[in-house]
């Protein structure tokens, strides 16, 4: 993956009030783009490069079971999932919303 390929908005974080916590969005039309959204974000907060990420996504969660469950356009209700990645807290809804913040003084 090069540093200019973004798909949906997740590369520019949006504006929150809490500091701590930072915003992107994926593209909800292709739930396939969830993982590297998240991938993306996580590595954009951190400040590293994406390909030296640690952990994997794939060592903290299953990306084709997140798919599947924030993925689904049926869905008339919200559907949040939040999971620990390394040194952050990621959240991700079927409304195409990623939320980052670190995990400092969460434990």
């Amino acid at each position: 993956m090069t540093d200019d390929h973004t798909p949906g908005s997740f590369g520019q974080p949006v504006d929150e009030p809490d500091q701590r916590v930072q915003r992107f969005s994926y593209d909800r039309s292709d739930p396939q783009s969830i993982g590297p959204a998240i991938i993306q974000a996580v590595a954009s907060v951190a400040a590293v490069d994406a390909l030296s990420l640690q952990p994997r996504l794939y060592d903290v969660i299953d990306p084709d079971a997140l798919e599947r469950l924030v993925g689904d356009k049926q869905s008339e209700s919200v559907v949040q999932v939040t999971f620990e990645f390394g040194e952050y807290i990621v959240t991700v809804t079927n409304n195409s919303e990623l939320l980052v913040r670190s995990a400092d003084g969460l434990k």
